[in-house]
């Protein structure tokens, strides 16, 4: 069995060995050769994307390389349940299984399957919570006309009044410079308000 390691660490400050002695001896129980080892220092929080050994990691298995990846636990993968079930995904599309060593987990076996098809669930489940959330963030941010990053959202109240000004005649300057919002976004709004009125 080719096997490869993925190792990350988010400091310098941090132990690197501590991974790998465990991994090395989970090798050694299984008798698979190691034909690769992937390290990187990278916080956490970093999107796999930006994760140079990971993407180097990847690129090599779709070359089939090897066939089985080793990690100490889940987390190492990814900064999310997301990142990790598309980091696994993605590795099965080539034929490459995990082997997770704090877990004993292994993508390869029906158990190892059945918690993958269950990380599937969370990580659906996670990105529903976190549209909501946003969801209801915007709608409490725009009934206080607040900002959304780095633009400021427009209230109920003041899409109403963009919308009169147009039906008065104002113009888009004019409106912008009476409402004290962007161009841009009134051109949206009465956009957006026309498409409203046609389906209606």
């Amino acid at each position: 069995m080719r096997c490869v390691t993925y190792k990350r660490i988010s400091t310098q400050h941090q132990d690197i060995e501590n991974q790998s002695n465990a991994i090395n001896k989970q090798i050694e129980l299984l008798d698979w050769s190691c034909v690769g080892q992937y390290a990187e220092v990278i916080s956490g929080t970093k999107s796999r994307d930006t994760r140079p050994e990971l993407r180097r990691l990847l690129a090599d298995a779709r070359k089939r390389k090897f066939d089985r990846v080793i990690v100490y636990e889940l987390s190492r993968l990814g900064r999310s349940i997301v990142d990790v079930i598309n980091t696994i995904h993605e590795l099965e599309e080539v034929g490459v299984n995990i082997f997770v060593v704090k877990n004993g987990i292994d993508t390869s076996t029906s158990q190892g399957k059945i918690f993958a098809n269950f990380i599937n669930i969370f990580s659906e489940l996670e990105r529903d919570f976190l549209v909501s959330r946003q969801k209801e963030s915007i709608k409490r941010i725009r009934k206080t006309g607040g900002k959304w990053g780095r633009g400021k959202l427009i209230s109920d109240e003041m899409r109403d009044r963009i919308v009169v000004l147009r039906d008065e005649g104002f113009s888009y300057r004019g409106i912008s410079t009476e409402c004290d919002v962007a161009v841009s976004s009134i051109q949206y709004v009465l956009k957006t308000h026309s498409m409203t009125s046609e389906a209606v």
